[in-house]
């Protein structure tokens, strides 16, 4: 029998680790091509990918992201602040009840606030949150859904893996707060 070192053993156990992780949603869920246009999934969905939207079809979805944000969040030099409605993306004008913006230590929060009837993967969404530490890194993006939602049924959509971040191998995915429903993506 040939001996094996435990550097080798542990190489061999994250490899394998690495390799079994799944991108595709349970069976039981929906594609996200066949969600309403009310539907979030469009916009957030790349949370779903680890929070990292990097691989296919999440990629996309991450891109939709960032220009709903960019058509919101105004910057002047180093100051942040909330554009006016008619600069943000047409399509989500009217699903858009209010944005709070919030400079805090370290953070600085934007709260969109959705209409009665958007949803994500179905659930009724109450609120999006970005926040970040300006001229840093680290933040949070947050879905907070309405209190009839039921969460716990599209969790599974929301994958994790280990994955190189900063130098470092961290198991990265969004994690659910029950008491709060939320579903948060944290980033550092």
């Amino acid at each position: 029998m040939k001996s094996i070192s435990i550097t080798s053993l542990a190489l061999l156990a994250t490899a394998a680790l690495l390799s079994t992780t799944t991108l595709a949603a349970p069976s039981s869920s929906k594609s996200i091509s066949s969600y309403k246009s009310n539907d979030m999934v469009h916009v957030f969905g790349w949370m779903e990918d680890a929070c990292t939207g990097e691989k296919p079809p999440y990629k996309k979805i991450a891109a939709k992201d960032t220009a709903f944000i960019d058509s919101i969040r105004g910057q002047r030099a180093y100051d942040n602040f909330v554009k006016p409605k008619a600069q943000w993306l047409s399509e989500y004008q009217n699903m858009i009840k209010d944005v709070k913006m919030k400079k805090g230590e370290p953070y600085t929060e934007y709260r969109v606030i959705f209409n009665k009837g958007v949803t994500y993967r179905g659930q009724p969404l109450e609120e999006y949150t970005f926040s970040f530490i300006p001229e840093s890194s680290g933040g949070e993006n947050v879905l907070k859904f309405a209190s009839t939602a039921t969460v716990p049924t599209i969790m599974p959509n929301f994958k994790t893996r280990t994955m190189e971040y900063w130098g470092e191998m961290e198991k990265r995915g969004a994690g659910y707060d029950s008491k709060n429903k939320t579903v948060t993506c944290y980033f550092w």
